[in-house]
């Protein structure tokens, strides 16, 4: 756990979603990281969003992508931040949130009475500072296969890739091997590391992306402390614990994953004992 100053804006690293999100907002370092983390061949970028929001129903549950690319070669790149959760539910859940993020990428892709046809090749990429899957690769990639054949691949144009930034790097590829390296530990080895860290020391120096930085943390953290005590007002309701005990729960880990503090030091932030 990190300790509570290393969560100060001055102190932001690649690995915060919110650094993460203003760096890669930059079409060039967007472009070269989607070239570096997919095989595909990246063409000039026609389109970068940070936190792109998609919600098909009102009623639906919404999801923010961290870095969402598209070029013109018909590809979409969605890039995640994923840091470690205390949280085990948080862990487990991971490979449906990349199911989920598909179907919503799918249909922003695909307007109503289009052909299939015209779904394009995503590629959705979790950067996880823990090890996904517990194998110790530096990589896992996934696709559609037949379970009694592999070599028949479904060729769905899906594309879903976890990176793991804790695993030996001695025999990763050059160029990745430098990436994660930076990401674990900030480590400044070739030149597309050196633009990286460009952008994140000029981004901490960005009074305006302070604001916002500390407006967004204030509001997540109110949001936070209303779901706690609308689950404490429910737990009351039913005339058991487990509703505000399941919410507080969450609320701590949550804030604990997003800012990598002490369980002591989120009690303390939202003054819960």
């Amino acid at each position: 756990m990190k300790n509570a100053n290393e969560m100060n804006y001055e102190n932001l690293t690649i690995r915060n979603k919110f650094m993460f999100g203003k760096v890669t907002q930059n079409p060039v370092i967007a472009q070269k990281m989607a070239e570096l983390l997919t095989p595909a061949e990246i063409g000039e970028v026609t389109g970068v969003e940070r936190e792109k929001f998609l919600q098909h129903r009102s009623t639906s549950k919404y999801v923010k992508l961290d870095m969402y690319l598209e070029d013109e070669n018909g590809h979409v790149v969605d890039t995640e931040m994923q840091n470690r959760s205390n949280n085990k539910m948080v862990q487990e859940e991971l490979p449906l949130r990349i199911r989920y993020y598909q179907g919503m990428i799918d249909q922003e892709i695909l307007s109503s009475g289009i052909d299939y046809i015209f779904l394009k090749e995503t590629y959705i990429i979790f950067i996880c500072t823990y090890d996904p899957f517990g194998q110790g690769r530096y990589v896992y990639h996934f696709h559609m296969a037949c379970d009694e054949d592999e070599e028949i691949q479904l060729r769905d144009k899906m594309n879903w890739i976890f990176y793991n930034t804790t695993a030996d790097l001695a025999d990763v590829p050059e160029g990745i091997r430098e990436f994660l390296s930076y990401v674990e530990h900030e480590n400044v080895e070739d030149e597309f590391t050196k633009l990286l860290d460009k952008e994140v020391k000029n981004a901490r120096l960005n009074e305006e992306w302070r604001s916002e930085y500390l407006k967004t943390y204030v509001n997540d953290m109110d949001m936070r402390r209303e779901g706690y005590l609308e689950g404490e007002e429910i737990g009351e309701k039913r005339g058991r614990t487990e509703g505000r005990n399941e919410a507080l729960t969450e609320l701590l880990h949550n804030l604990m994953e997003t800012q990598n503090i002490s369980e002591a030091e989120a009690r303390k932030m939202l003054k819960i004992q």
